[in-house]
């Protein structure tokens, strides 16, 4: 049995908690040059933004009015990264990857586990 649109939307949101929340485990304490120079680190967490893109555009796909109904996500800004990781990644600036991880992602990631925790509750 295939799952509704609700279930897919929740468990696509258990990728954004769980590959976003990867993030700071890979990264740890280091600073921006710090992590310029650790190429394991920086093709981890841009593996993690992949994904959550990826989730994103599986949200979309699902039903555009989630975009709408939870615009904390910021889904199709996630897309959109996710597009130039995927296929521009011959030009992508680290410094935008780092601004991403910093001032994107825990919001989002904040946002995915409130939208559970909400839908959860009776």
């Amino acid at each position: 049995m295939k799952p509704n649109a609700e279930e897919q939307f929740a468990e696509l949101c258990q990728h954004i908690v769980g590959w976003g929340g990867r993030i700071p485990a890979y990264v740890g304490e280091m600073g921006y040059e710090e992590f310029t120079r650790d190429g394991r680190t920086h093709l981890a967490v841009w593996k993690c933004v992949e994904v959550l893109g990826e989730a994103s555009s599986r949200i979309l796909k699902l039903d555009p009015d989630f975009a709408s109904r939870y615009p904390e996500l910021q889904l199709k800004a996630a897309y959109a990264m996710r597009n130039r990781l995927t296929h521009d990644y011959s030009d992508v600036d680290l410094a935008i990857l780092w601004t991403t991880i910093n001032d994107f992602i825990p919001p989002m990631v904040d946002a995915a586990r409130r939208i559970l925790r909400e839908r959860r509750e009776p």
